[in-house]
């Protein structure tokens, strides 16, 4: 007994310096006593994973029923999260969509427009630049794009009309500049751009309804003629439209 008492004394005594058990500190070159292996993930990382989880499972479950079939019952069994979670991040089941539209729409629209800055030709290669990243974005994310293009219409919920609204006139601005290719530019309508942004929608919208996410990239030789001849004429957008038919064939 005395011989062990004299070991514990050994152990809490450091340099000279008495020290409680509270206070025993890891043996040099040994930065913690902690076992090998993945760690936890911290507090903020699993509240980006949950929000993940709750985003993609309304996606998933609206782009398969449509909005007002989607429940919040459903979205919590889907993202494999209690309520308690869910409230944390939204306070209901529009909550959840409008974040998703958020989410969604930057992830596209920042995309598109970083296309369009990197290209180095002309506007009609820039154009066709910002197009082509549409397109393959809508392809890779098609749960989250029919929400964004087609159910924030449909859904009925006026603040997720006017994110997509929003949306139409942030791609519209890139159209603007083809103005100054046109001779007659001052003919052309006040809303062209956003006309022309709203029909390559509505075909994106039409193809994910049908189920033909991975055909889209067929559509985009006719899909850039159509946005380029009120800019360039007939001739020239078809040429152009040419280009990147060719271009998908590579």
């Amino acid at each position: 007994m005395f011989g062990n008492f004299l070991y514990l004394m050994y152990l809490f005594r450091t340099n000279g310096n008495w020290r409680y058990p509270g206070d025993v500190r890891a043996l040099p070159g040994r930065e913690s006593r902690r076992p090998p292996g993945r760690q936890p993930p911290s507090r903020d990382a699993a509240a980006t994973e949950q929000r993940r989880r709750i985003l993609r499972a309304t996606a998933e479950l609206i782009a398969e029923q449509g909005y007002q079939e989607t429940t919040m019952e459903e979205i919590v069994r889907r993202a494999k999260v209690g309520y308690a979670t869910f409230y944390k991040h939204f306070p209901d089941r529009e909550a959840a969509f409008l974040g998703l539209i958020d989410a969604a729409t930057a992830h596209t629209v920042e995309r598109v427009e970083a296309a369009y800055k990197r290209e180095e030709g002309p506007w009609p290669d820039r154009a066709g630049a910002a197009l082509g990243a549409l397109f393959e974005d809508v392809a890779a994310h098609p749960a989250e794009a029919r929400c964004v293009l087609v159910e924030a219409v449909a859904a009925g919920s006026s603040d997720a009309a006017a994110k997509h609204e929003a949306a139409l006139k942030r791609l519209a601005r890139l159209l603007r500049p083809g103005r100054e290719l046109n001779p007659r530019q001052a003919e052309l309508p006040e809303t062209l751009e956003e006309t022309l942004c709203g029909g390559v929608v509505w075909v994106l919208g039409q193809r994910l309804m049908a189920g033909e996410a991975k055909k889209l990239r067929a559509l985009l030789p006719e899909t850039l003629e159509f946005l380029l001849r009120p800019y360039v004429g007939e001739q020239e957008a078809a040429r152009e439209a040419g280009e990147a038919a060719e271009a998908i064939s590579a």
